[in-house]
C-alpha cells in the first residue's frame, strides 16, 4: 500500500478510533483508576492503593467459583443443547419452520421478563413444576427450588434455556454451509452417522464453535439480570456472582471504589478464559 492511500485509509478511520476511545478506553480508564480510590469518609478522593481490594478480599475466592459455576454450568449445555437442535432441525420434516421458531422464542424475551417467568416456575405454593409433582404424587411437601441448596441450579437452568437458541442460530446457519457433498462422499465411503459427525460435521463446526464459546462465555458472565430477578444474589449469597457484586455495591452500598475493584476482577478473569480458549483452539488448529 502506498503512503498517500495509507494516509487516507488513517485518516478515514481516525473518528472511528476517537469514538472507540471516549467510548471503550475512558471508562475503563475510570475503572482502573477509581478501584484504588477512596470515595467515602476521610479518604474520600485520595489514593488508598489496594485498600478497596482489602474491603472484599474475604468474599473473592468463594464468589469467583460461583461466577465460574454459574458461567460454565450455563455454557456448555447450552452449546450442547443448541448444536443438538441444529441437528434436528438441519433434515426436512413437517413443520421444520415452526420448530424452528419456537426454538429462537427465548431469545426474544428480555433477560428480566425470563427472571420472573422462572421465579413464577419454581414458587413452592403455586409452582408449574411443584403443582405437576403433587398431582402425580412424587412429592409431599413442595420443593424449595430458590432455596440454598438448589439456588444456583435453578438460575443456571433459566439461563441455558435463554442461551440456548444463541447457539442454536450459530449452528444451525454454520451446519447450512456444510456442502452435500460431503456428506454423500462419506455415505458412499460405508461411513456411518457417528463417523460422519465426528469427521465432517464437528471439523467444519470448529470456528463457529470457538466464536460461540467465547460470546457466550462473555455474555454469561457478565449477566446478572437473571440473578437479579430471581434470587437477588441469595438466600446467603449463594447466587451472588462478581456482576452481582458489582451491582450491589454501585447502586445499593453507593461505593464507587470497591465496584471498580469488582470490575477489574471482573476484567481480569475475562481476560484468563478468553486467553485460554484462544489457546486451545490454536493448539487444535495446530494439530
Amino acid at each position: 500500500m502506498k503512503k498517500s492511500q495509507r494516509k487516507r485509509v488513517i485518516c478515514s478511520l481516525l473518528p472511528l478510533i476517537v469514538l472507540l476511545v471516549f467510548i471503550y478506553g475512558y471508562p475503563l480508564f475510570k475503572v482502573c483508576t477509581s478501584a484504588f480510590m477512596g470515595f467515602s469518609g476521610a479518604s474520600a478522593g485520595q489514593f488508598v492503593g489496594f485498600g478497596n481490594f482489602s474491603i472484599i478480599k474475604g468474599e473473592i475466592p468463594k464468589t469467583v467459583v460461583t461466577t465460574l459455576i454459574w458461567t460454565f454450568g450455563s455454557v456448555i449445555p447450552a452449546m450442547i443443547l443448541g448444536l443438538a437442535v441444529a441437528l434436528i432441525c438441519s433434515r426436512s420434516f413437517a413443520g421444520k419452520k415452526v420448530v424452528v421458531a419456537f426454538n429462537l422464542l427465548p431469545y426474544a424475551i428480555p433477560l428480566i421478563i425470563v427472571a420472573s417467568c422462572w421465579r413464577f416456575v419454581y414458587n413452592s405454593d403455586f409452582g408449574i413444576i411443584n403443582v405437576l409433582l403433587k398431582n402425580l404424587g412424587l412429592i409431599e411437601e413442595p420443593i424449595s427450588f430458590l432455596g440454598l441448596d438448589l439456588a444456583l441450579t435453578s438460575v443456571i437452568l433459566a439461563r441455558i434455556w435463554r442461551a440456548m437458541p444463541f447457539a442454536f442460530m450459530n449452528y444451525y446457519s454454520a451446519l447450512t454451509t456444510i456442502p452435500a457433498e460431503q456428506y454423500e462422499a462419506a455415505c458412499i465411503d460405508g461411513a456411518g452417522p457417528v463417523q460422519r459427525f465426528c469427521y465432517i460435521t464437528m471439523p467444519n463446526l470448529k470456528a463457529i464453535t470457538g466464536s460461540t464459546l467465547i460470546v457466550l462465555t462473555v455474555w454469561t458472565f457478565l449477566v446478572f439480570d437473571i440473578i437479579f430477578g430471581m434470587t437477588g444474589g441469595g438466600p446467603v449469597n449463594a447466587t451472588k456472582t462478581i456482576s452481582m457484586h458489582i451491582y450491589q455495591e454501585m447502586f445499593s452500598m453507593k461505593n464507587l471504589g470497591t465496584a471498580s475493584a469488582w470490575s477489574l476482577i471482573a476484567i481480569l478473569v475475562l481476560v484468563i478464559i478468553t486467553v485460554f480458549y484462544w489457546r486451545l483452539m490454536e493448539k487444535e488448529d495446530a494439530a
